[in-house]
C-alpha cells in the first residue's frame, strides 16, 4: 500500500493559508498591498468585530479585467512576475500569487471590480476557495474586496484569535504602516461604523507622521534630510533625544516602500543617539531607505516583513549618517508648549508626599532649622525612626496640640509650619536677661571644658555590632551604594535595589493597593498594537490601583494611580506594561506581578540621590534584618559583603 500520496488542492490551500493568514490583520495587509500595487490613490478599510466577521478593502486603482478575476484566486497566479530574473528585482509589494488563494480558502469573499474602460463591472462570490457566483454588476472604477467569516471552515484556528478590539488594533497598525510608506495615497479606516484613522494623500510625509505619532510627538520631531550614501537614499523623521521611550514600539523602518522589521536599521538608528539619550530609553521615528532592487531580497519571510541586504555595512552607514546629521542639525532643546490645564509639576520628594507615599518612602530627616549654623558635631541628631513604613504626617498639617498657656513652650516639631501660619512675636525686652546670661565666662580652658554638659549616651557613636541587625553605616559612594561595617567586615548595599525589593514585597502582600485620584488625568500615547493589548488589561490595572479609560484611538487617560507613584512616572509605567504584554504570553498572575514590580521600581529611591546618614542607617537595618531582601525583583543582588579577612589579604596583612 502506498504511503506517500498527493494532497488534495483544498487541503493544500488550507496549509498555505496557515502560512499567510494568521489573523484578520494578515488579510488586511495582503489586500492593502494589492490595492497599492494597483495604483490606487484612495484606499478605505472598514471592519466589524475586529475584522473577523467583516472586512472591506476598497480602492480606486486600475481594477481587474473580467477574464482575469477568476484566475486571480488560483494558487501561484500573479501579474507581477514573469521570469526568474524578476525575482532579483522585486519592486511590488506582492509577488508570490498565493495571498488571494489562501484568503479565499478560509473565508467567504465578495469581489467587485471594474476597469476604467469597461462599461460594467464584475461580481464574484467565493466560499472556501470555490466560485459560487460570477456576474456583471454596477460598481465604481477600482476594486472592492469584502471578506466575511474568517476561519469559518477551520474553527480550530478561531481559538487563537484575540478579542475584537485587539485584532482591530493590529489592523490599524497595518493601515498606519501603509500610510507612512505611501503618503501620496489617502487612507481611511472605519471600525464598527466609526472613522478612526485618515490621511489626506497629498504626498507630504508629515501628514501621515502626524496621524500616526500624534501632535505632541510630531512637534518634537526632527526631519531627516535626504541623505545619499553609496547609491542609497535615507529620509524620514526622528524624535529629539529628550523624548526617549521605554521600548521600541514607535520605531518604523521601510525599505523601498515596504514596512520591515530590521535589526540592522534599528541598531544604526540607536547608535546615532549614543551619548545623547538616557541609557535604557529608545528613540522613535520613521526611517525610509531606498536602494537598488537587486541589493535587497524580500522573499525571506512568509509575511514579507523581513528582508536580507546583499551588503549590510553600507546600509548601516547610510542610516547612521542620516540620523546623526538630523540630530546635529536640529534643535534638540525640549519644546515647551502652552497647555490650557498645566500638568502638575511634582514637588521635591521630601517636601510634598501623599500619606501613602510617606508609608513607603525612606525616612527623611527633619527640615533645616536655625541650629544648622552650628558645627556638625554640635547638632542634635534626629530621633531614630521606629518603623520604616510608619505613616508620617504631611508637612502642611499644623500640629493639633492644645496650648496650656501663652508662656508654655511648645516642643520642637520636625516639620515646617503650614503656609500662612505666623509664629507668635516675642518682646525683645524679654530676651535681654538671656543675652546677659549668655556673656562668655572668662575661665581657664580646663574649667570651660569641665563645665560643658556631658554628651548623652544615646548620642554617642553606636558600637560596631554584628550583621544580625546592628551594622554601623559609614556613608555612601556615588550616591548609589550604602557602605556599612560590622565585626566581620564591610557591607555594600544597592539603595535602589534594596528599596525596590522592600516595596515589591509589601505591595504583593497588600490585598488592595491604595490609589489616589489625580487632579489632572495623565494622558498616555501608545502604538495601535500596544493600545489594543492594553484594553485587555484594564481589570488588572484596576487591581493594581490604576483607573484607566480610553481617551481617543490610541490614547488612555489615567485618572487614578497608586499613591506611591509620582505623576511623572505614570506614563512610563503604562507604556512599559503595554509593551511587555504585547511581547509576553505570561499568565494573569505573572502580569500582575510585572505591574507591581514596575510600580515598586518607579517608587523606590533613585540611584544617584543623596541620602542622609539617618536614612542610610534605617535602610541598612531593615535590609539586613529581612531575609527576603537579598535580591531585587530583577534578580540583581542587593547586598555584597567584603570580609575583614579579604581586606587584610588585599593589603598583604595576612599570608595568602
Amino acid at each position: 500500500m502506498a504511503i506517500i500520496h498527493e494532497l488534495s488542492p483544498h487541503l493544500a490551500d488550507l496549509i498555505a493559508a496557515g502560512e499567510v493568514v494568521e489573523r484578520p490583520a494578515s488579510v488586511a495587509k495582503e489586500l492593502v498591498e494589492n490595492a497599492i500595487d494597483a495604483g490606487a490613490t484612495r484606499i478605505t478599510v472598514e471592519i466589524e468585530n475586529g475584522g473577523i466577521s467583516y472586512l472591506r478593502i476598497a480602492d480606486n486603482g486600475c481594477g481587474i479585467a473580467a477574464e482575469d478575476a477568476p484566475i486571480a484566486f488560483r494558487r501561484h497566479a500573479t501579474s507581477k512576475l514573469r521570469t526568474e530574473e524578476d525575482l532579483n528585482k522585486i519592486g511590488t509589494l506582492g509577488f508570490r500569487g498565493e495571498a488571494l488563494a489562501a484568503i479565499s480558502s478560509v473565508t467567504r469573499i465578495d469581489l467587485f471590480t471594474r476597469q476604467a474602460d469597461a462599461i460594467a463591472g464584475l461580481h464574484l462570490h467565493l466560499e472556501a476557495g470555490q466560485i459560487k457566483t460570477c456576474e456583471e454588476a454596477g460598481c465604481p472604477v477600482g476594486t472592492t474586496m469584502v471578506v466575511r467569516d474568517l476561519f469559518y471552515n477551520t474553527p480550530a484556528r478561531m481559538k487563537f484569535l484575540k478579542k475584537d478590539f485587539t485584532e482591530a488594533g493590529y489592523i490599524l497598525g497595518v493601515v498606519q504602516h501603509a500610510a507612512l510608506s505611501h503618503p501620496e495615497i489617502g487612507f481611511t479606516m472605519i471600525r464598527d461604523g466609526k472613522q478612526v484613522f485618515t490621511t489626506d494623500g497629498r504626498g507630504k510625509l508629515i501628514a501621515p507622521v502626524f496621524a500616526v505619532f500624534g501632535k505632541e510627538m510630531t512637534d518634537s520631531m526632527l526631519p531627516v534630510p535626504k541623505t545619499e550614501h553609496q547609491n542609497m537614499t535615507v529620509t524620514g523623521y526622528i524624535v529629539k533625544p529628550h523624548l526617549g521611550r521605554p521600548n521600541r514600539g514607535m520605531q518604523h523602518f521601510f525599505v523601498n516602500g515596504r514596512y520591515v522589521k530590521s535589526k540592522l536599521m534599528q541598531a544604526a538608528m540607536e547608535e546615532a543617539y549614543r551619548n545623547a539619550m538616557i541609557t535604557g530609553k529608545y528613540p522613535s521615528g520613521a526611517v525610509f531607505l531606498e536602494l537598488p532592487l537587486n541589493s535587497v531580497d524580500v522573499n525571506v519571510h512568509p509575511a514579507k516583513t523581513e528582508v536580507k541586504f546583499s551588503q549590510e555595512k553600507p546600509v548601516f552607514e547610510a542610516v547612521y549618517i542620516a540620523c546623526k546629521n538630523a540630530l546635529a542639525a536640529g534643535d534638540n532643546i525640549p519644546l515647551l508648549t502652552h497647555q490650557e490645564k498645566p500638568a502638575p509639576t511634582p514637588a521635591p520628594r521630601e517636601d510634598n508626599l501623599s500619606a501613602a507615599q510617606q508609608q513607603i518612602a525612606v525616612p527623611v530627616s527633619p527640615p533645616a532649622t536655625a541650629h544648622e549654623a552650628l558645627p556638625r558635631e554640635e547638632k542634635n541628631a534626629p530621633p531614630p525612626i521606629e518603623d520604616f513604613f510608619v505613616a508620617v504626617p504631611p508637612r502642611a498639617v499644623r500640629p493639633q496640640r492644645p496650648i496650656e498657656s501663652d508662656t508654655a513652650a511648645a516642643p520642637m516639631q520636625p516639620y515646617q509650619s503650614a503656609p500662612g501660619f505666623a509664629p507668635r512675636r516675642v518682646d525683645p525686652a524679654l530676651l535681654q536677661p538671656l543675652r546677659e546670661e549668655a556673656e562668655p565666662v572668662q575661665a581657664p580652658p580646663e574649667q570651660a571644658l569641665a563645665a560643658m554638659p556631658a554628651v548623652p549616651a544615646e548620642k554617642q557613636e553606636p558600637a560596631v555590632q554584628t550583621i544580625t541587625g546592628g551594622a554601623r553605616v559609614i556613608g555612601e559612594c556615588f550616591h548609589t551604594y550604602l557602605i556599612a561595617e560590622d565585626a566581620d567586615g564591610l557591607i555594600l548595599i544597592d539603595k535602589h535595589a534594596a528599596h525596590e525589593r522592600m516595596l515589591f514585597n509589601k505591595l504583593r502582600r497588600e490585598s488592595v493597593i491604595p490609589s489616589q485620584e489625580l487632579l489632572t488625568p495623565a494622558v498616555v500615547e501608545l502604538t495601535a498594537e500596544q493600545a489594543a493589548v492594553l484594553r485587555e488589561q484594564l481589570n488588572e490595572l484596576l487591581q493594581a490601583g490604576f483607573d484607566v479609560d480610553p481617551f481617543g484611538e490610541n490614547s488612555f487617560a489615567v485618572r487614578s494611580a497608586p499613591a506611591y507613584l509620582d505623576f511623572g512616572d505614570i506614563p512610563a509605567v503604562i507604556s512599559e506594561l503595554a509593551e511587555k504584554t504585547l511581547t509576553s504570553r505570561a499568565p494573569v498572575p505573572d502580569r500582575l506581578d510585572d505591574l507591581i514590580h514596575m510600580v515598586a521600581c518607579k517608587a523606590a529611591i533613585k540611584a544617584g540621590k543623596a541620602t542622609s546618614l539617618t536614612e542610610l542607617q534605617d535602610l541598612c537595618d531593615r535590609v539586613l534584618s529581612d531575609e527576603d531582601v537579598r535580591s531585587c525583583p530583577h534578580g540583581r543582588p542587593t547586598t555584597v559583603r567584603l570580609t575583614k579577612y579579604e581586606l587584610d589579604k588585599l593589603f598583604k596583612r595576612v599570608n595568602q
